[in-house]
């Protein structure tokens, strides 16, 4: 079986490499994204407002501390944010602004680098579609200048090349396409969590105060 892939991808000509750069490109964002959201960002925001409001309703601040201390997700980062604003005794509106500062720092990792996913679904559609104009050009082109017993072998080699490219840059893309809606409905589903937990612990605090 590998012998057969590799005799497919090596009569699909130069296009098929640079298919393979773009598939090598986004594995490597696949792989970024699912760290970033199953480890980065593992965890649970209205679990953590949660947790913050009972451990400060039992007056504990150092537990309260130790719930929004240390991690890197934006909801963690957000949270932490709140919370030192509220422990500094600066009013709501200042603990909001806080956030909100915060946020535009932090709400883009969420989304960072997944749009090149769409983009790399396009970029191996097209390369395949280059690689088959490539392929039937160099078949025509061939025919004027062999024998005819040899016609038949050039048009099968470059029809050859021209289906491989072709095929090659669609396995490439259709991937591309469900990881990134896969990803984006992950993305939503963060974002939507980190949302509610923002609010529930804004809202904690105001209640708070007033």
């Amino acid at each position: 079986m590998l012998d057969t892939i590799a005799r497919q991808f090596n009569a699909g000509g130069p296009f098929m490499w640079v298919i393979l750069v773009v598939l090598a490109v986004a594995c490597a964002v696949v792989v970024e994204r699912l760290i970033f959201y199953f480890v980065i960002c593992r965890s649970q925001g209205v679990r953590m407002a949660a947790e913050l409001a009972k451990a400060m309703n039992a007056g504990s601040t150092d537990e309260a501390r130790r719930i929004v201390c240390c991690r890197k997700a934006p909801v963690d980062v957000l949270l932490r944010t709140a919370f030192e604003r509220f422990d500094a005794d600066m009013p709501v509106e200042d603990i909001r602004e806080g956030v909100e500062e915060a946020a535009i720092r932090e709400m883009p990792k969420m989304s960072q680098r997944l749009n090149y996913l769409a983009l790399f679904a396009n970029i191996a559609t097209l390369l395949g579609l280059l690689g088959t104009i490539s392929g039937l050009q160099v078949s025509f082109s061939s025919l004027a200048a062999v024998e005819a017993t040899q016609k038949a072998t050039m048009l099968a080699r470059g029809i050859s090349q021209a289906m491989n490219t072709t095929a090659f840059g669609l396995i490439v893309a259709v991937p591309c396409m469900i990881m990134y809606t896969m990803l984006s409905n992950l993305r939503e589903r963060k974002v939507k969590d980190l949302d509610e937990a923002v609010v529930r612990t804004l809202n904690y605090f105001k209640k708070k105060r007033s």
